[in-house]
């Protein structure tokens, strides 16, 4: 338990040095334990936590000190960024004490902002966010936006500095009230939790003990943090953003260039304490960063991550279904078009937050008819988008909820019965303390067309120290429809299974082993007629996970699919078709994998994949080569090549992505991304200048290419230069 002190003079100077008097009244908590590499012992450096508040903001001081603050790693230095590799605390706040959501806020001895909320846990839908380590160039960036139970993409108001001193590292942070949701009064009590991580140790400590199996998103395990007197909250913010610039698409044959100008405005109003409401108007998202390419060798459409700003903030209380698979709202179908067009949103509004112990959750989008301006077809016409959500918490960690999402063609390019209904219930029940159960029913509604049915899951997830196991069934109905949801298949019953097998060495010879984690996954899809559709059976018989953050391994995978009709696996820019025929396929193939510690300046992870391929072959390159240094230089290169060979023709596929980012602050960065897809003879890049001010709002500059590299030379196929600049006005 620690307590917080009310401040009576001067608030303390934010510099990243804990050495204000005001600090001295505070008394710091220090006795964190390790997670890993010994969970249970003391940690090996001590870290001392102070926290001070006032009327208008809550200030917390970390000490990190070092015995050897020559090695203290920093690999990070933007905002936002990953704090896996990196020297690094995360703090979490439950404003509430309701043991199951959060907001988070971490930073890095260069004083980077990072911050999220976390829902239930970091659990949703079955899966869970369990962090640990990453490998290979771009992780972060690719599962950016594609939300489980913890949204990194929220950007509170907030502030800190961070330096090395004598100690090790400081940071002091500053936390302004009006960014918190959370109940008035005098004796509050808030769930704490601070973890620590040392980076050139591969060393996890906190001050509230987590066991290894779960993360620091494990809420209910944090601590308290008592003695606080909080004024009502108040929030009403404007942001109006500005935007110009031109545009330029070579595929036309005439008027080619347009200048870009807009303006536009978000409004944020806390209802009650508990209740924001956020309205948009002319929304534009000019400054998000582009998807990053996938090839697609499959017969279903591929998961591309929402990005933008205003459908990110309190996603997760949207959520409903299995992520990924059975996704009754997918924000991304607002405003883009399958095809990833740009349709324009006229604006919207939401509203979220708790009603008592029921989370709520409102939102309704208008969007524009488009048309494609080279060519004059409709791609869409004007849509509305709502989705109202709740979900009622009870027993400590468990919840219940339904959910109903609504599209409809709207203006005069609409036609009657052109409209989707989906909706549904669920729960996430807590059946012990390593032991939850998901479950939901769905139903959806196509006027006209599909008509009605219905999809389903069940699911259960267990996780300790050495074993972590998962199994469920999912049914999806034939005519199942969520057109506002993500579903890249329907018509299957799918029963699945994956257990873990995680000891951790403690012989000496072995030390430099962290853990051993052997696994099997296998899915199994069947038709309604009792066929087996297609099968992944997945045997990791090999990984160990090393002390320093890389690891290395072999797995095997047994793979089948039977597709009913023939679908197309390849279309090159040269013309060639490759089809795969109707008919039952079964393969196998098997895969070694080795990463390095993703920490060092220089880094490389790959994966070789050799086997069989429906009725041919297929061999896989998969590299990541990436640099780094002292928070400020970032760049890597990624390249995948498939080499298929099919009875039915071969073709060869090469992504290549590369990827730089050079930190002048933790605030100001220039990013690069340059991707180029043999299968398309396209390059395209996007290179972003952002210099941030408050809660993500700021001045960015944008340039977009895209180039045809289709034989000799290469031609320009549009080109974008853009300007934004947002403000956030506080009243």
């Amino acid at each position: 338990m620690l307590r917080a002190v009310k401040l009576e003079g001067d608030a303390p100077v934010i510099d990243g040095k804990v050495d204000d008097a005001a600090w001295e009244r505070a008394e710091p908590a220090s006795g964190f334990v390790q997670q890993q590499p010994d969970e249970g012992k003391p940690a090996t450096e001590r870290t001392e936590v102070r926290v001070l508040y006032d009327q208008r903001a809550l200030y917390i001081a970390v000490v990190c000190f070092d015995k050897e603050p020559d090695k203290i790693v920093v690999t990070q230095g933007r905002r936002d960024a990953d704090l896996t590799n990196t020297d690094s605390v995360q703090i979490i706040l439950d404003t509430f004490d309701d043991d199951q959501n959060a907001f988070l806020f971490g930073t890095t001895p260069l004083g980077i902002e990072h911050d999220g909320q976390i829902a239930a846990e970091g659990n949703s839908g079955g899966t869970q966010n369990v962090g640990g380590l990453t490998s290979g160039f771009g992780a972060g960036g690719a599962q950016r936006g594609a939300l489980l139970g913890f949204n990194k993409n929220w950007d509170g108001d907030w502030r800190v500095r961070a330096q090395r001193t004598e100690r090790g590292w400081e940071a002091e942070l500053e936390i302004p009230l009006k960014t918190l949701r959370y109940n008035g009064g005098s004796d509050r009590r808030w769930g704490f939790n601070v973890m620590r991580n040392i980076r050139r140790k591969n060393e996890q400590d906190f001050l509230a003990p987590v066991p290894r199996a779960y993360n620091i998103y494990r809420v209910s395990m944090a601590g308290e943090l008592v003695g606080l007197e909080l004024p009502k909250r108040k929030d009403l913010r404007a942001i109006p953003f500005a935007l110009a610039g031109f545009g330029q698409d070579n595929t036309r044959t005439s008027d080619r260039t347009d200048a870009l100008k807009d303006i536009g405005l978000d409004v944020k109003w806390g209802i009650t304490p508990k209740l924001t409401a956020d309205f948009t108007v002319n929304t534009d998202f000019a400054q998000v960063e582009a998807d990053e390419e996938q090839v697609n060798l499959s017969r279903f459409d591929l998961f591309f991550p929402e990005k933008r700003p205003f459908f990110l903030e309190n996603a997760a209380v949207f959520q409903f279904g299995q992520p990924q698979q059975v996704d009754l709202f997918f924000s991304r179908r607002i405003g883009l078009s399958r095809a990833g067009e740009l349709i324009d949103i006229v604006g919207g509004g939401r509203m979220s937050g708790k009603v008592g112990r029921t989370n709520v959750g409102f939102m309704d989008m208008q969007t524009e008819a488009e048309h494609d301006p080279r060519t004059g077809r409709l791609i869409a016409p004007g849509n509305n988008f709502g989705v109202l959500r709740v979900q009622r918490e009870f027993a400590r960690r468990s919840n219940f909820g339904a959910i109903f999402v609504n599209r409809q063609a709207t203006g005069e390019f609409a036609v009657d019965n052109d409209a989707n209904r989906a909706y549904g219930a669920d729960l996430n029940l807590a059946a012990g303390r390593n032991t939850r159960v998901f479950a939901f029913l769905a139903r959806s509604d196509t006027p006209g067309t599909l008509g009605s049915d219905q999809a389903g899951r069940l699911y259960t997830d267990f996780r300790s120290n050495v074993w972590e196991i998962r199994g469920g069934y999912t049914q999806v109905g034939e005519r199942f429809n969520a057109e506002a949801g993500f579903v890249p298949r329907v018509g299957y019953r799918k029963p699945e299974i994956f257990v873990q097998f995680g000891p951790e060495p403690r012989s000496e010879r072995l030390r430099w082993i962290r853990k051993f984690t052997p696994h099997v996954r296998m899915e199994e899809f069947y038709g309604f007629d009792g066929k087996e559709q297609s099968r992944f059976w997945h045997f990791h018989v090999f990984e160990v996970q090393q002390q320093n953050g890389g690891r290395f391994g072999i797995q095997v995978n047994d793979n089948a699919d039977r597709p009913v009709r023939p679908f197309r696996i390849y279309a090159g820019r040269d013309g060639k078709v490759v089809t795969i025929p109707p008919g039952l396929y079964t393969w196998w193939e098997w895969a070694p994998s080795l990463a390095t510690d993703p920490s060092a300046p220089v880094w490389v992870s790959t994966m070789y994949t050799r086997g069989n391929f429906y009725d041919g072959s297929r061999v896989q390159y998969n590299v990541d080569f990436g640099v780094q240094s002292k928070g400020r230089v970032q760049a890597g290169i990624g390249y995948i090549r498939n080499d298929v060979d099919l009875p039915h023709g071969d073709f060869v596929t090469d992504l290549v992505r590369v990827k730089a980012t050079y930190s002048f602050t933790p605030r100001i960065s220039l990013q690069a991304l340059v991707q180029y897809n043999s299968q398309t003879a396209q390059t395209s890049s996007n290179i972003r200048f952002s210099w941030f001010a408050r809660s993500g709002t700021g001045f960015f500059l944008v340039y977009n290419d895209e180039r045809d590299t289709f034989g000799d030379g290469q031609r320009s196929l549009g080109r974008a230069l853009i300007v934004k600049y947002t403000r956030q006005f506080d009243f």
